[in-house]
């Protein structure tokens, strides 16, 4: 009996995975491109997958949310931790203040570079264009600017340089 329960504990071990697997997969065909090593931690919401290339070791947490209507490019060893937020659109404000019509704009795509960790309920907006590596940034923090520069933490609203990393 006991040798029983440890073959069907297993048995649905593995079930389990190939099904986590089969929707990984299933995921990943919805990205324009996709490199190698995705991992989803919980349920992502994505518009406009087709828009999005994405390298290799992406980590999506639980209740990320991407707007990838104008673009976004998210390099190789990339977190998006818990709540994340990437946006590449808006509206275009003097139209709507001219004649109230909200009509997107549609040059304004987001990049992340390699090694970059986006961390709790961080917000990346529109046009922002993070070329360094090994950029953290922190938990809450609202994205208006491109981040050029390496080894940094940037945090607060607007985020701002808070920390530089030497190791």
């Amino acid at each position: 009996m006991k040798k029983f329960k440890k073959w069907l504990k297993k048995r649905k071990i593995l079930k389990a995975e190939k099904k986590a697997e089969k929707e990984r997969i299933e995921f990943m065909s919805q990205f324009n491109t996709c490199g190698e090593g995705l991992d989803l931690f919980g349920v992502p919401e994505i518009l406009f997958p087709k828009h999005i290339s994405v390298g290799n070791n992406l980590k999506i947490n639980k209740d990320v949310y991407i707007n990838a209507r104008s673009g976004v490019t998210i390099g190789d060893n990339v977190t998006l931790s818990y709540g994340a937020k990437i946006i590449s659109t808006g509206y275009d404000i003097d139209t709507w203040m001219e004649t109230g019509k909200r009509i997107h704009k549609e040059d304004t795509p987001v990049h992340i570079g390699n090694n970059c960790w986006v961390g709790a309920g961080a917000i990346i907006l529109p046009g922002v264009q993070i070329t360094g590596e090994y950029v953290l940034i922190g938990a809450g923090a609202v994205v208006t600017k491109d981040i050029t520069e390496s080894k940094v933490l940037v945090a607060g609203n607007p985020a701002r340089i808070i920390k530089h990393y030497d190791k």
